[in-house]
This record gives C-alpha cells, sequence and structure tokens, in this order.
C-alpha cells in the first residue's frame, strides 16, 4: 500500500507541476505583459517634457483603447482569473488528503453494503425455500377459476 501511496504521491507532484507550468503560460504571462505595456507608457507620459508630444501620446493611446476595448476588458479579468488560480491550487492541495479518506470510506462503505444485501438475499432465498409448502398450501384453497364468455369458455 505504501508504494502505491508515493506513486500516487509522485503523480499528484508531476500534476501540480504541469498545473504550475499551464498557470505560469495561460495567466502569469499575459498579466505580465499587458502590466509591463501600462509601465512603459506611464513611463513614457511621465518622460515627456513637450505637450504636444504628450497629446500625441494620448491621441495614440486613446485610439488604441478605443479601437480595443478588450484590452481593458480582459486586463483586470487577468487580474481576477489570476487571482482565483491561485486560491484554487492552494485549496486543492489542501484538499488532496480529505478527498482520499473520503474515496477510502466510501470504498469500505460500498464492501459493507455488499456484504450486507448478500446476506438479505441469502436469508430472503432460506425463507422462500421454507415457505415453499405453505404457498402450495394457501394456493389449494384459493377458488377454482371460471372462464367468462368473453375469454371463450362455454
Amino acid at each position: 500500500m505504501s508504494r502505491q501511496s508515493e506513486l500516487r504521491d509522485r503523480q499528484y507532484r508531476e500534476l501540480e507541476r504541469a498545473q504550475r507550468r499551464r498557470l505560469w503560460l495561460s495567466v502569469l504571462l499575459p498579466f505580465a505583459f499587458v502590466l509591463a505595456i501600462a509601465l512603459a507608457f506611464v513611463g513614457l507620459a511621465l518622460s515627456l517634457k513637450s505637450p504636444a508630444q504628450l497629446a500625441i501620446l494620448s491621441d495614440s493611446m486613446l485610439t488604441v483603447l478605443v479601437l480595443c476595448p478588450l484590452v481593458i476588458i480582459m486586463f483586470p479579468l487577468t487580474i481576477i482569473s489570476f487571482a482565483l488560480v491561485a486560491l484554487a491550487s492552494r485549496w486543492w492541495s489542501k484538499s488532496r488528503s480529505p478527498l482520499r479518506r473520503l474515496e477510502a470510506w466510501t470504498a469500505r462503505a460500498e464492501a459493507n453494503v455488499d456484504n450486507w444485501l448478500g446476506q438479505v438475499d441469502r436469508r430472503v432465498l432460506n425463507w422462500a425455500v421454507r415457505l415453499a409448502p405453505v404457498r402450495e398450501l394457501l394456493v389449494a384453497f384459493e377458488a377454482p377459476e371460471t372462464k367468462t364468455p368473453d375469454e371463450g369458455g362455454s
């Protein structure tokens, strides 16, 4: 059993590494890219001395942000998704051992229920065999069937 648990732990660690890699590629890199662009524009705006240069920069940024509203929408969603993924990763690692215990408890409960149902089946079958002669007696005292004219009887 310990060898199987070691294999499971190794597989879980590999899954965690793969999950971190996917998190980095799908959430953190786009977040860092958007943040770097925003910081670059803020730095550029602060370094410009001429109002004409600042006007050109602000006009071009306004054009980009109006033509690409997805940038405005996706940046907060990226931040929110980053926070949710970080929380989910933390919750997943904390829920691993309770889930294993629940899985073991469910397997034990299934075995107990199967055992109990097997005992019930055996007892019902034993009682059915024991009560077979009584059932034949009960049938003997029933009224004989009469056929109605609709059924083809005369």
